[in-house]
Parts: structure tokens; sequence; C-alpha cells
């Protein structure tokens, strides 16, 4: 978000106005412009069929029955299926952990009301007062607390932040930082104890070697779990703390890691971190091949996954892969998932690429 003022028609000579203008033309003729398209592209997208994915509506059904648990405070119920999940670690059909969707099932959305967070507040705390040596319910009391913060300062610049958004802020974290270490102390031990406590560190800007430290920590007692990685790159970007090619370098690493998730984790970070760019091959130093092979072992892993075939026609058709965005996207036919390609013309544009070669 530019920090200074918005250019209007008002600010603009009506030479440089015409020059605009003819330019959009141009890119509206040529199809280079999203939400100009022609007679073709509109029946094409007429034909289109938003399409739900199994493997997420298994997910949505399993958060509904969570969050139904948790809104109703049937506590007792929550707790033997957090420590079954502990135990097992299963996986959903896209590779999620079950561990972290049980604890996003219990999120508050940014925009509630101030009343609605203040209620999540109460019924965690009566989640600990009733099960005081549980360490799932302050993990997700922790979890809270680090959203509840960011709630409190917005997502402006930092520029933007007011004083009190900035106290809250930093009180809300401290308090989630409190709650992992109740939690560190009890004898059980929880995967996604690590990924709150990474975010947490991210807010409170605890220095890299510390970071990493507890990265490391947490690699250890968890090597395959990705969300570390998604939130180590993420936190090296350089809106936060990162210079230009760091989150790449990291993916590199994380990919070379003896006990991890080889590709797979590589393909993992750029997919997170893609909505960033407007082409994350372009823009930054990540590898098209690398990504590619993390797609395909993907696949085989979770053939089940309509998001992971439509994010490899995605990346594809961005890495420039005409071999394989065409075979993926024969796949697709006029399915398509909305929350991978936003809007539909994308999608359209992207398979008469791939069939074509015409942009």
């Amino acid at each position: 978000m530019p920090r200074g003022r918005l250019i209007g028609p008002r600010d603009c000579p009506a030479r440089l106005m015409n020059k605009h203008f003819t330019f959009l033309l141009l890119l509206c003729s040529c199809g280079l412009l999203l939400g100009c398209w022609n007679a073709e592209e509109k029946a094409a997208i007429a034909k289109l069929k938003p399409t739900k994915d199994p493997v997420q509506e298994e997910i949505y059904a399993f958060r509904l029955k969570m969050r139904a648990l948790y809104n109703n405070r049937r506590f007792a119920e929550l707790e033997p299926v957090a420590a079954e999940i502990r135990q097992t670690k299963p996986l959903f059909g896209n590779g999620s952990w079950r561990i972290a969707q049980f604890y996003e099932s219990f999120a508050c959305r940014r925009e509630e009301p101030e009343s609605m967070w203040q209620l999540h507040d109460r019924i965690h705390q009566d989640w600990i007062a009733q099960f005081p040596a549980s360490i799932t319910a302050r993990i997700a009391y922790a979890d809270f607390l680090r959203e509840y913060a960011w709630h409190a300062r917005g997502t402006d610049f930092a520029d933007k932040v007011t004083e009190e958004g900035w106290r809250l802020f930093g009180e809300r974290l401290e308090s989630a930082r409190k709650a992992l270490a109740e939690a560190r102390e009890l004898t059980e031990k929880d995967s996604f104890w690590w990924e709150v406590a990474l975010g947490v560190a991210r807010g409170q800007q605890l220095p890299k070697n510390a970071y990493d430290q507890l990265l490391e920590e947490a690699k250890a007692i968890e090597p395959k779990f990705w969300g570390y990685d998604i939130a180590r790159a993420s936190s090296l970007l350089p809106r936060w703390y990162g210079e230009p090619g760091d989150w790449e370098a990291y993916a590199d690493q994380a990919a070379a890691r003896p006990d991890g998730l080889g590709a797979e984790i590589y393909a993992r970070i750029v997919m997170a971190l893609s909505g960033y760019y407007d082409n994350v091959f372009r823009e930054t130093n990540a590898s098209w091949p690398q990504v590619r092979e993390g797609l395909i072992a993907m696949r085989q892993k979770y053939p089940r996954s309509f998001e992971l075939l439509n994010h490899t026609a995605l990346l594809s058709t961005l890495g420039g892969d005409r071999e394989l965005a065409k075979e993926t996207f024969g796949k697709l036919g006029d399915s398509y998932l909305p929350s991978v390609w936003g809007k539909p013309e994308r999608f359209v544009r992207s398979r008469k690429w791939a069939e074509t070669g015409v942009q």
C-alpha cells in the first residue's frame, strides 16, 4: 500500500490522461488487462464450473465439528480428540496436518466486532479453568491471543498504527508468550506449539539468531511439519524482516534437509508466498524446476487434492512450462477452484496460453 497521496484525475493533465487511456485500450485489445475480455473469452468464462475440493470439504466438516464443541464449551470432548491426533499425527488428503486444522477451528475472523473477540477470550479462559493441566487449552489460547494482538494492531503500515493499537499488540503478544511458557512446562508436547511460538516471535521481533534457534528446535521435534517452514519463509519477506533473496535461500535450505520433505517443501513455500507477487518466478529467485518437481511429487502423494491440481496449472503457467500446463488444464477441463485463481478470466487466459502459446 503506497504511503503517499493517491493521484486522481484532477492531478493529471489532459495529455497524460489521453496517453494513459490509449495505453489501457492497447492492453485491452491485446487481452493483457484483467477485466477486459473478448466474446470468445466471455463464452469460455460462462462455461466454467466453480468446483469444490473434496479434501477441503472434509477439512471444513472436521473444523465445523470441532468449532461446535468449542462454541458450546464441550471441552471434555475436545481434549481426547487432540490427544489422539497428537499421538497418531494424521494428515488430510492434501498433506495438511490434522493437528493444525484442529487449532484453526477456533479462529475468530479479524473483521468480527470486539464483543466477539471478548467472547472468545472468555471461552478460552473457561477451557483452561476446567482443564488446568491441558496443553491443548493453553496452545489454543496462545494462538487466539496472537491473532487478538493483530486485531488490535491492524494491517496498516507501522506509522499508521495508533498508540493504543501498539499497546494492545504488545500486551497480547506477551500474554500469548506466557501461555506458551505455561504449556511448555507440561509433560505432553504438541507440534502446533512451535508454530504458534514462531508467530509470536515474529510479532515480538525476536532477534534472527534466537528465532532460528526456535525454528531448529521445532524441526528437531517434527522435521516434516511444514507449517514451520512456511512461517520462517514468510518472516523473511522484504515486507517483514528479510532482504530480497532471503526467503528463496531459505526454501533451498529447507529442501536440502536430509530428514525433511525435499522438493515438496520448496513447492509449498512458493505456493504460500506466490500471492505476494504478480509472477513469483519473474520477480524473485524462486526456481520453477524445483517447484515443478515438488508439485509432481505432491500430486502423486495426494491424488484427491483438487487444490494441488489447480496450483499446478497456475504455477506452471507462471513458470512458462506449457507442457505441464497443457497436461494439467486437460485434466481440469472447465472445472476450477476459485480460491486459487481469483477471477475466472485468469483461468481462461492461462488455459488459452497453455493450449495455443498465445498470451
